[in-house]
């Protein structure tokens, strides 16, 4: 009995000893004193390696075509005798066989810290619009397959800085329907489609979070408001 009543005695003592040892441990009691649970996405860092990555090249058109150039005289002087008409301003034609490409690409140079958003466990990256980063011919495999004078004045009275004028025209014109023919294409869609595919790995490992990507309007610098999420 005496026993017991020490026991007693002692037992809120005991119980005090050992919630001090509990708290010096650093356990935390559930209820209004517990620590809400907070998880920080280092965006920063996310950012730092995307950064890395600079310009990236997601997707190249190769073209290899015929390209048929005609240049109009609109000052033709035009005459006529007994027999026939005839002009003095030829039309001047150049055929090209021409190789060259267009590549897309997205600048990641371009995204700034607040273009990384954590949302209800998902991380929103916004990305810059894809661009064409370039398109050019392929100078040493383009060649000109064929010139050709209309008139029997040109052919009589040939003037080759007119013909060298012509062909320079031509190579900027094949070039520039490089450009064309990639846009229409789609290159830009494509390019968005593979930007996707490379970075989600990336950035999904990075932050442990799924990743969903969202696109600003070109040379804006302001990360539009979610409205989804």
């Amino acid at each position: 009995m005496k026993q017991v009543k020490i026991l007693l005695y002692a037992l809120p003592w005991l119980l005090i000893v050992i919630l001090l040892l509990l708290w010096f441990l650093g356990f935390e009691f559930p209820g209004k004193g517990g620590r809400d649970h907070v998880e920080v996405i280092n965006t920063r860092l996310i950012l730092e390696k995307v950064e890395d990555l600079g310009k990236i090249e997601l997707i190249r058109y190769n073209y290899h075509e015929i390209f048929d150039y005609q240049q109009l005289s609109m000052g033709k002087i035009r005459g006529s005798s007994a027999l026939r008409q005839f002009d003095y301003s030829p039309d001047l034609k150049a055929v090209l066989i021409t190789r060259g490409e267009a590549v897309g690409c997205i600048d990641l140079t371009r995204m700034q810290l607040n273009d990384i958003v954590y949302r209800h466990d998902t991380l929103i990256v916004y990305l810059p619009d894809p661009e064409l980063c370039y398109y050019k011919l392929d100078l040493e495999n383009t060649r000109v397959y064929d010139f050709e004078r209309s008139s029997w004045w040109s052919r009589l009275f040939p003037d080759e800085d007119e013909m060298k004028g012509v062909i320079e025209d031509a190579f900027r014109e094949a070039e520039r329907q490089i450009r064309i023919s990639a846009l229409e294409s789609g290159i830009l869609e494509e390019t968005k489609n593979n930007a996707e595919l490379i970075l989600r790995p990336l950035i999904e490992k990075l932050a442990d979070k799924p990743v969903v990507f969202l696109y600003k309007p070109s040379g804006s610098l302001r990360t539009p408001e979610l409205k989804s999420f």
